[in-house]
Order: C-alpha cells, then sequence, then structure tokens
C-alpha cells in the first residue's frame, strides 16, 4: 500500500512538473519520440502480471537497470502487462499498456522506478 502511495504522489510531482515548466532531466534534454508499438525496439522490459502484488507483499523487484545507456537512434520499450502503472524514470507507463520510444539527441533522463529496487532510473543518450 505505501509504495502505491509514493507512485501516485510520484506521478503528481511529475504531472505537475510537467504542467508547471520544471525540467526533471538533468544535463542536456534529450528528444524521443513514440514509435510502433509493432516496431522492433534495441531493448524491451517487459512487467509481469503481479508485479504490484509481489511489490506490496516487500518483494525486491528488478525488472529494469537502475541505469541504462543507449545512443542516438536507439529506441525502448516497455510493456507493462501488470494490473497498475508503474514509473520508470520520467515514464509512466499505465496498466496494460506500452511504451515505445526512440531517441534522437543525447542527454540524460532520470526520476523514480517502481520496478527496481533502488527507486531510481537513470537513462543516458549518448551520440
Amino acid at each position: 500500500m505505501k509504495r502505491s502511495v509514493v507512485a501516485t504522489l510520484l506521478v503528481a510531482v511529475v504531472a505537475l512538473g510537467t504542467v508547471a515548466g520544471v525540467s526533471l532531466f538533468s544535463g542536456e534534454e534529450p528528444q524521443f519520440q513514440a514509435i510502433s508499438d509493432s516496431a522492433p525496439a534495441d531493448y524491451e522490459y517487459v512487467i509481469p502480471q503481479g508485479t504490484g502484488e509481489r511489490i506490496d507483499a516487500g518483494e525486491a523487484i528488478s525488472i529494469i537497470p537502475a541505469e541504462l545507456e543507449v545512443h542516438v537512434g536507439e529506441s525502448i520499450r516497455i510493456v507493462n502487462n501488470d494490473e497498475r502503472g508503474h514509473i520508470v524514470g520520467v515514464f509512466f507507463i499505465g496498466a496494460g499498456e506500452i511504451m515505445s520510444q526512440s531517441f534522437t539527441s543525447a542527454g540524460t533522463l532520470s526520476g523514480g522506478c517502481t520496478i527496481h529496487p533502488s527507486g531510481e532510473f537513470t537513462l543516458q543518450v549518448l551520440n
């Protein structure tokens, strides 16, 4: 329950920061664009059904690394098969949703992460 509240609060902070124009990026802000969910991705992660319940039970979940380096032109896909939404850095992937992005410029994205024991995720986009 605590993690659900924390996740909900984090989503609210991200949304508020976006509305207020506050940058949640560190250093240069990489540019990214959505890609088709059927297009191949360079990095793909699947959040299995029941992940939220496992987190609630106190299990340390490690689906994605705390730090990921990708290059401009590469893409990432996160498939959420869980019955609840999850935060991965600056991205929120709702229950049953797929997030597919490619990166068009270098920079760093950092934020909370509900699917890594550290609770943080940093994505470094390199040239």
